[in-house]
């Protein structure tokens, strides 16, 4: 027959805890495996990839309403102009801007990268800028004609 056993089956549901819920925690879990500072590393990486496509895109809409604003510029004007100078500081743009004022030319600043552009006039095509052009050579040396 069976026999009877001396010892009870407490393996299974062991009261160790006093009753208390213990939170289950896997022991195998990915970050339990790793050490403190290669959780570090892999934060700094994903912050960095992250800051990397957040850039991306942020370069990808200035490009498009970069393009926009250039588009709307040369179907609104003649199509052509003539560069007279190029300014890293804009104190020095707008007081040039005022100088040909005086002149009684109109002028146009506008930013290109991080320099401002200073332009003056609008044409329908290069030949008819070039008398402006000739003029303007005696006081600005490099100006030249371009496209809007």
């Amino acid at each position: 027959m069976a026999e009877k056993q001396d010892y009870s089956q407490t393996e299974l549901f062991s009261d160790d805890s006093g009753g208390q819920y213990k939170p289950y925690v896997p022991k195998n879990s990915f970050f339990l495996r790793i050490r403190g500072y290669e959780k570090v590393m892999l934060l700094l990486m994903g912050f960095i990839l992250v800051s990397i496509i957040a850039f991306s895109l942020g370069v990808e809409k200035g490009k498009r309403a970069s393009w926009a604003r250039s588009n709307y510029n040369t179907s609104a004007s003649g199509g052509y102009t003539i560069q007279v100078a190029t300014f890293k500081n804009k104190q020095l743009a707008l007081r040039e801007v005022q100088l040909l004022l005086k002149e009684g030319l109109t002028p146009m600043a506008f930013a290109k990268g991080g320099n401002i552009v200073l332009c003056v006039g609008k044409f329908s095509n290069q030949e008819s800028a070039q008398p402006l052009l000739i003029q303007l050579q005696r006081t600005y040396a490099g100006c030249r004609i371009r496209r809007l």
